[in-house]
């Protein structure tokens, strides 16, 4: 037997001993030991390695560590027990400990558990034992990777439902990958179902813990906010790659059934639908019209809203996107309200409210493509109301066109090729050689739109070309 393993063995010895006895040894005896002569050398132990460590030697670090262990009680201090895994993580690492590999892996998450056994609140960290479960599971993956997911995703779930929103970002994102891959060796069909749906209503509330927690950032801590934005990332990547509309919604129907008195479930199935455009489906409007009755909230004002609007009910489908827009204050599914809105305004023939629903979104998004294509439309729809006797309901046209254009050079593939075809239609209503010319212009000209009452683009400028 070598050194090495009789250390380990008395390491792992002394763990299961000290789990056991370790409330009576904490009222039993001063932390660093029960007599002066121990307590003195407990300390100075401990001081040793700990100067090692942070001399980055980790090599006699982890042997004055183990000296330590053989005079302190681990309840002296968390680091020890805290460094414990620090020094056999590195251990593991080692070619030379490949025979000791499972023997260490296992003294680890002992660490682990004595840790919370025995510093489960700590003044810095109410909750210790709940961040200290989230670092054993994102160990446990790392060593067992995915025939390890299942474990590590129970870990982490205890974890988060104890933290919440103060969950580090690493913690929610391996979070739910873990639950992916826990989900992809599930062999009973129901429980990988059953898996799904809670896969599928847990996103949102990840996805909240991330906004929280990057609120709670300070304005220039530029790599926290990072930090979160990776975990977002890695978050939306499963989500998609799960949240195929003719999986979900049998699911989520399913879900709902099973719990049909579950107001919140109700309320997370609806946002999900929205998110995702799962819309063409039985159980979308029941859900929203019973998420709305019980409690107004933009998620179901926009779903009622926009079945409204499949049916051409524009009139009940603006009130129920207006709702949206007020309700929704300043959430994430802004932009999308505004612009929805915007759209059946334009439909109704609302074109100064179209325009102002485009304009809050450039406010915040000068790039979106769909905001200059809707002012556009809201110009070229209201185009005779800037009749002034001569070229005015021209220039409007001019002018909705300078807009699409405005589209087509940010906009996607499918939104280029839908203002191009806006484009092309409108530009038949551009003025004549000879009508520009009796007016003394000429093409390329610059002028300026009449200021009339009711026009939506009074006082703007453009440049003349011709039909």
């Amino acid at each position: 037997m070598t050194e090495k393993t009789t250390t380990m063995k008395l390491i792992v010895r002394g763990i299961v001993a000290l789990l056991i006895l370790a409330p009576s040894l904490v009222c039993a005896q001063d932390r660093y030991g029960e007599t002066e002569e121990q307590q003195l050398e407990c300390q100075e132990k401990i001081s040793v390695y700990r100067s090692y460590k942070k001399q980055k030697d980790y090599a006699e670090a982890y042997v004055q560590w183990k000296k330590a262990c053989n005079v302190c009680p681990l309840t002296a201090t968390e680091n020890l027990v805290r460094d414990g895994v620090t020094f056999l993580k590195r251990e593991l690492k080692k070619p030379e400990n490949v025979d000791r590999a499972q023997a260490i892996q296992d003294s680890i998450f002992m660490f682990y558990d004595l840790r919370m056994e025995l510093f489960p609140e700590t003044k810095r960290n109410p909750n210790n034992r709940c961040s200290v479960l989230s670092l054993k599971a994102a160990d446990y993956y790392r060593i067992y990777k995915k025939d390890g997911a299942a474990v590590a995703n129970a870990l982490f779930k205890e974890s988060i439902d104890c933290l919440g929103a103060t969950s580090s970002p690493a913690t929610l994102s391996t979070y739910y990958v873990t639950s992916f891959y826990a989900m992809k060796r599930m062999e009973e069909e129901a429980e990988a179902k059953a898996k799904l749906g809670e896969m599928l209503t847990e996103y949102l509330t990840l996805v909240e813990y991330i906004d929280q927690g990057q609120g709670q950032l300070d304005s220039t801590d530029t790599k926290g906010f990072e930090k979160f934005e990776k975990a977002k990332g890695n978050i939306d990547e499963v989500f998609i790659a799960i949240a195929k509309c003719e999986d979900m919604v049998p699911v989520l129907s399913d879900k709902i059934a099973a719990d049909s008195a579950n107001f919140e479930l109700k309320q997370k199935v609806l946002r999900l639908l929205n998110q995702k455009d799962c819309t063409e489906n039985n159980l979308y409007l029941p859900v929203a019209i019973e998420v709305h009755n019980e409690s107004p909230s933009h998620p179901s004002a926009y779903a009622i809203g926009n079945e409204q609007a499949k049916v051409e009910n524009f009139g009940e489908a603006f009130s129920y996107m207006e709702a949206a827009v007020e309700l929704c204050s300043d959430c994430a599914e802004m932009e999308k309200y505004l612009l929805k809105a915007g759209k059946i305004a334009s439909f109704l023939g609302k074109s100064s409210t179209a325009r102002s629903y485009a304009q809050k979104v450039l406010a915040e998004n000068p790039k979106s493509s769909e905001a200059y294509m809707l002012i556009g439309d809201a110009i070229a729809g209201a185009a005779k109301q800037c009749d002034d006797g001569a070229l005015g309901s021209r220039l409007a046209y001019l002018r909705a066109c300078d807009y699409y254009s405005m589209a087509i050079s940010r906009g996607d593939e499918d939104i280029k090729a839908t203002a191009k075809k806006k484009l092309n239609a409108n530009s038949k209503q551009f003025p004549s050689v000879d009508e520009i010319f009796a007016v003394g212009k000429s093409t390329g000209d610059a002028i300026k739109i009449p200021s009339i009452s009711g026009c939506p683009c009074a006082g703007e400028s453009t440049t003349i070309r011709v039909r």
